[in-house]
């Protein structure tokens, strides 16, 4: 696997709770995804106090307003730090980056707009791209934004002394940056002594150009405006940062109220009364100024859902993201709209119990996949949850080329087809029993070594997969005849990663909530889980076909889209062929919008969200 991938891998990980982020500024996501990351560790910013607020304008905002709001309140306006998914939505308000998501005229997809940047990125050589930067953009106060505005931004992302938690959005997210990881992490062990920043892999070209240099060759003109979109790239003020530094360098007050931040973007931040409301007014001078309807946003802090609610029947915020004793409220409601999550649950496999005799035949992994009623199991058990007999997840795989994704695609379709064919999302008990059958011949079970029993390993707080594994317990003696049962085996105190290591004795099925593609935009990324190059791999089954199709998707990016969603398809279906694990559902997401509000989007779009805020009051 190319160490592209692997950066881009390892970032994923590190910033699964921003993931959730990526519905760029429209409506709120989920109170989960809501929920602010701790920010008590030695950081680079100050937390606001009750205190950090500018003087609120008492007078009613003109003009047409967008109402909305937040679980609980951002942390800091310091982008270079605040890990907190909800800096989001100041981020997408006040801030402006390199490029910018937005919804395209037919609304069926998302565009990526210039916004600091002009025109696409110039590929120079195989390692070196040239971006062009916007004259006369200025921030809120008047100042240039310019390469040297970029520079300073990038060397405090990857400050050594600061150790900013956003700084691997730089280096390790997309695109990986010559020396990136490197200059911050140097002295530290395993990193160079020290590595000066002229060593690093951006560079000033000219006042409006800037340069970066790769690790890797083969990025398109989309993997770049990727890595330079979203509020982990945005810009930062230098004379507001040096005034806001501490005399050590080694923490900032930079963003902690608005009288300590400067902004730019297609809203200046009005007023911050912490805990309660963010104010924002519409810059009439901002450069794409025109695609955005609403005068005024009005950003209310509200934690209880019952009081969400409230002011979402009273008009006071326009949309409204249930949970789980709410969504049954609303269900029929024509107001409420649902989609698809990035994530597949599923059940990883041991090919290595030394106590079960059939562990290493694939016809005991095809036993597994088709005994499992995942219909009864979503409806039932997970609740809120769509069915899923294949891998890659409803949202990935779209281009802004293109208004499909991979399921949508003739060639994902097939995949659902060929399942579809054996049963209900896979599920078909003769078949199951068959392929028992045929594991316990090729493997030589007697019949002394007969019932099999398959130990199923759960958290013991889990009370959904453990209410599965229940329903397969009565289930499968009748589905396997008697030949194979199964037992739950609770564990506690440690994660399921850390009890499979225990050793291969102690299990054989272990549920798996997460699971998603690294990118939307590449839907074969959803199989990086299980490369044999990947350290995080859940079980210790390793196909080598896989492996090399993966490479041949990677390749396939780089060239046309549709080759890309073919070889995607070989993928899945090499997945299914060997089981590689056994997917159970997707996870289903829900949102409510209020009649005032018009979006421009005709359905959710797939790395892009419902775009609230580019919509537009109703007539």
């Amino acid at each position: 696997m190319s160490k592209k991938l692997i950066a881009l891998l390892m970032a994923a990980m590190m910033v699964l709770s921003v993931a959730a982020a990526c519905g760029k500024t429209d409506a709120p996501a989920t109170d989960n995804t809501n929920t602010p990351t701790d920010n008590s560790s030695n950081t680079t910013t100050t937390t606001p106090s009750d205190t950090t607020t500018t003087p609120t304008d008492t007078t009613e905002p003109a003009g047409k307003v967008y109402k909305t709001y937040l679980a609980s309140e951002v942390a800091s306006l310091n982008f270079i730090d605040n890990v907190d998914s909800n800096a989001a939505t100041p981020a997408g308000y006040a801030m402006s980056q390199l490029w910018k998501m937005y919804p395209s005229e037919t609304g069926t997809n998302y565009i990526w707009m210039d916004d600091l940047a002009v025109g696409d990125p110039i590929q120079v050589d195989d390692y070196n791209w040239q971006i062009k930067l916007r004259e006369g953009a200025t921030w809120q106060n008047g100042d240039p934004i310019n390469a040297d505005t970029w520079m300073f931004t990038f060397q405090q992302r990857l400050n050594p002394k600061m150790m900013p938690r956003m700084a691997s959005f730089l280096y390790n997210n997309v695109v990986t940056i010559v020396n990136g990881e490197n200059y911050l992490m140097q002295g530290t062990d395993g990193y160079p002594a020290t590595v000066a920043w002229e060593e690093v892999g951006l560079k000033k070209v000219d006042d409006y150009t800037i340069q970066i240099t790769t690790t890797d060759t083969g990025y398109t003109p989309t993997d770049i405006k990727k890595h330079f979109d979203g509020r982990d790239n945005t810009p930062v003020h230098q004379g507001m940062w040096e005034e806001c530094l501490s005399a050590d360098g080694l923490t900032t007050s930079y963003g902690s109220d608005l009288e300590h931040f400067v902004g730019c973007g297609p809203y200046f931040f009005e007023s911050w009364e912490y805990d309660s409301i963010q104010i924002y007014t519409k810059n009439p001078d901002h450069w794409n100024a025109d695609k955005y309807n609403f005068d005024t946003i009005e950003v209310r802090i509200v934690p209880e859902m019952n009081a969400r609610v409230e002011l979402f029947e009273q008009g006071e915020i326009f949309t409204l993201s249930p949970d789980a004793n709410t969504i049954e409220s609303y269900i029929d409601d024509p107001r409420m709209t649902s989609y698809g999550s990035t994530s597949v649950t599923h059940i990883d496999i041991n090919c290595k119990n030394p106590n079960n005799p059939i562990s290493g035949s694939v016809n005991y992994r095809k036993a597994i996949y088709h005994a499992i009623d995942r219909e009864l199991a979503a409806a039932s058990i997970f609740g809120h949850m769509e069915p899923a007999g294949v891998y890659v997840n409803t949202q990935a795989g779209m281009l802004s080329e293109s208004a499909l994704t991979y399921r949508e695609s003739e060639y994902g379709k097939a995949v659902t087809d060929m399942v579809e064919s054996w049963g209900p999302y896979g599920y078909n008990p003769e078949m199951a029993l068959d392929y028992l059958n045929k594991a316990i011949a090729e493997c030589g079970v007697t019949e002394d070594q007969l019932p099999i029993t398959v130990k199923y390993c759960i958290d013991e707080g889990d009370t959904s997969w453990k209410a599965l594994g229940e329903y397969l317990m009565e289930q499968w003696p009748t589905i396997f005849e008697g030949k194979m049962n199964l037992e739950i085996v609770p564990y506690a105190g440690m994660s399921a990663t850390d009890f499979k290591a225990t050793g291969d004795d102690k299990w054989d099925l272990s549920p798996n909530d997460w699971a998603r593609s690294m990118s939307r935009t590449y839907p074969h990324t959803c199989f990086y889980y299980y490369l044999e190059s990947y350290s995080g791999r859940p079980n210790n089954y390793i196909v080598p076909e896989f492996d090399a199709q993966f490479e041949v998707c990677e390749a396939a990016k780089m060239g046309d889209y549709e080759t890309l969603l073919k070889e995607t398809q070989k993928l899945e279906e090499l997945y299914l062929e060997y089981v590689i694990h056994v997917p159970m559902c997707q996870s289903v997401n829900y949102e409510l919008f209020a009649d005032q509000i018009v979006l421009p989007v005709k359905t959710y779009i797939p790395g892009f969200g419902w775009g609230g805020i580019f919509g537009d009051l109703a007539e």
